[in-house]
């Protein structure tokens, strides 16, 4: 069976209110036994040995991982070191539930990185107590990291989730030697749409033109976040099938065909949106914000000129624009 996408993973924890808890334990009865504490209010997934449950980890990213210590071919002391070790599993909050008695086996268990340590036999209301109070603190963290990450206007992450997602996909591009496309969005005019309608009917602009332009991105495996007042940054993987600049033109077009009034606009008679975005081919010489930079550039080109359109352009090694025709942007 194939990994679960990232995304995938997200959604299903948006939709689904129920936590996922991983039981690892050599022992079917043991298996068994926190099953049955568990099934009627968390999905359970269950492994037998250190390995299946690695395994399991990487491709279901539960919740919480209950793990026994005594196991053969690999103990969970061994792996706990993995979990930690790996950079999706390394947040994955970790209970030993073990008959080891010793004191040096529990400390060496939250020296590893275990969130609790729980010693057989145990107390089945004792057992869900704990887990419970583990699991609620994982929802507020979740709680906290949203209104940390995303804006609270448009539900789009903000400018903190673009830096650490960036610099994520970046570095990513870098070591698999890819190209990227970022960009940046700005809804023409604003200022005198705010003037003229008032900032409530602003802020309902601002949804729904985020919300139109998200939707193209998201069907090419783009995303998109609210960095400004009306001012969004996005990046794209290339397309094998679609040209970038069509993209970005189904992006534009998006926002048109919203037909919100714009009697101010010097662009149009309705709301618009100008673009400018370069593909990079990311490398220790050139940064996030020399990209930027240069997006900035032929964003300022559109609005300068026509506005209501995308600009689009690769930036080379040198840091220069080069155009579709292979011609220098000054």
């Amino acid at each position: 069976m194939t990994s679960e996408p990232t995304d995938t993973i997200a959604h299903r924890r948006n939709t689904d209110k129920r936590f996922t808890i991983l039981c690892i334990d050599d022992e079917s009865a043991n298996l068994k036994v926190l099953a049955s504490i568990f099934k009627a209010d968390y999905q359970i997934l269950i492994s037998k040995s250190a390995k299946q449950g690695l395994e399991k980890a990487i491709q279901y990213s539960p919740d919480l991982i209950l793990l026994d210590v005594l196991m053969p071919e690999e103990n969970g002391f061994e792996l706990i070191v993995k979990l930690k070790q790996h950079s999706e599993l390394s947040h994955i909050p970790v209970i030993f539930i073990t008959g080891l008695q010793n004191v040096d086996d529990e400390e060496k268990g939250f020296k590893l990185g275990a969130c609790d340590y729980i010693q057989k036999p145990f107390n089945y209301s004792i057992v869900r107590a704990r887990v419970h109070t583990h699991l609620e603190i994982i929802r507020q963290r979740n709680l906290l990291d949203k209104f940390a990450h995303f804006d609270s206007l448009t539900e789009l992450p903000n400018r903190r989730k673009w830096e650490n997602d960036t610099e994520e996909h970046w570095n990513l591009a870098i070591e698999n030697t890819s190209s990227i496309i970022i960009g940046i969005v700005d809804i023409d005019c604003f200022k005198l749409y705010n003037d003229r309608y008032g900032h409530q009917q602003g802020d309902i602009a601002l949804r729904k033109v985020s919300s139109s332009i998200k939707r193209v991105l998201f069907d090419y495996q783009g995303k998109i976040y609210r960095c400004g007042g009306e001012e969004f940054f996005f990046f794209l993987p290339p397309n094998k099938d679609t040209e970038i600049q069509l993209i970005l033109n189904l992006c534009v077009q998006s926002v048109i065909d919203l037909a919100i009034l714009h009697a101010d606009s010097i662009a149009t008679n309705v709301l618009s949106a100008s673009i400018g975005a370069v593909q990079v081919l990311p490398s220790t010489t050139l940064t996030i914000k020399d990209t930027l930079i240069s997006a900035d550039t032929l964003l300022y080109q559109v609005k300068k000129s026509t506005r209501n359109a995308a600009n689009f352009a690769e930036l080379n090694t040198q840091g220069m624009l080069i155009n579709k025709d292979g011609q220098l942007i000054l």
